[in-house]
């Protein structure tokens, strides 16, 4: 389930997914996304996006330059529209979340008031409202069936993958060994920036292992699981990676993921046995 649908066009299904089409147009996206797992995944990953950017930027009134800027950029065929997007205050080029959304990406932007999409990136909140995102996405793969865009159980066809969708390499570590063995990856947009989903199994469960690089030096750290509608949560650091784990495991065999999560992606650390 990987590249575009060839039945639709990226800036149409990103007006569909703001609201803007109407008639004929809203009435063929309604019947097209509820058949369609593709796109309805990319329709659930823009209002993702979206909420992230709502949370995350200031909420007062754009300046005209900028408005002028987001309309060009709707405006603007997709060959044009990397020169526009550069002229927007903070623009960074190695950000590497869904732009093919295109006028959906845009249009959320007047949100910033002026500020770039680099002010976003790296921008972590609270604890609870990464509790929050990470079984939402969790949930939300369960729900449209997308689990992984790459699907193998081997290191290195999921590494390799990676390379090119994300501004960071991830760990990605066999745990078959530990009867945890990986099903595939794919991307996610986590806590203001782009992560790695990792996708183990444990029998018929399935573990969502969200990472990302941590914001400051620390060394190996697993802290208790958390509840969250039913599923449990485990969030742990090491190798200069965060990581958040999330399933329907119980707690004391998530907690066993994530211990061996951990020491495998330390071992370039001396080890790490936190747990």
């Amino acid at each position: 389930m990987t590249g575009p649908c060839p039945h639709t066009g990226e800036a149409e299904l990103g007006a569909y997914a703001d609201g803007q089409l109407r008639g004929a147009a809203r009435l063929w996206w309604n019947d097209h996304a509820g058949s369609c797992l593709r796109c309805r995944d990319q329709i659930g990953r823009i209002h993702t996006l979206g909420e992230a950017l709502r949370a995350s930027l200031p909420t007062s009134e754009p300046s005209s330059a900028l408005r002028e800027t987001v309309r060009q950029i709707i405006r603007t065929p997709a060959v044009g529209r990397e020169r526009a997007e550069h002229r927007l205050p903070g623009w960074s080029a190695r950000w590497t979340a869904p732009r093919a959304c295109g006028s959906g990406i845009a249009a959320l932007l007047l949100v910033g008031a002026g500020f770039g999409l680099g002010r976003v990136a790296g921008a972590g909140r609270s604890g609870d409202d990464v509790v929050a995102q990470v079984v939402d996405a969790h949930v939300r793969a369960l729900q449209v069936d997308h689990l992984v865009d790459v699907v193998s159980s081997e290191h290195h066809v999921v590494k390799p993958w990676f390379a090119g969708k994300l501004d960071f390499s991830p760990p990605v570590l066999d745990l078959s060994a530990d009867s945890f063995p990986m099903v595939g990856g794919r991307t996610e947009y986590l806590d203001g920036r782009p992560a790695a989903a990792l996708v183990y199994a444990r029998g018929p469960h399935r573990i969502n292992l969200f990472t990302w690089p941590a914001a400051g030096p620390g060394g190996c750290a697993q802290d208790p699981p958390r509840v969250r509608h039913g599923f449990n949560v485990v969030h742990g650091r090491t190798a200069g990676m965060e990581f958040w784990a999330v399933s329907d495991l119980n707690a004391g065999e998530l907690r066993a993921f994530a211990r061996d999560w951990l020491r495998e992606a330390g071992r370039g650390e001396g080890g790490c046995t936190a747990g």
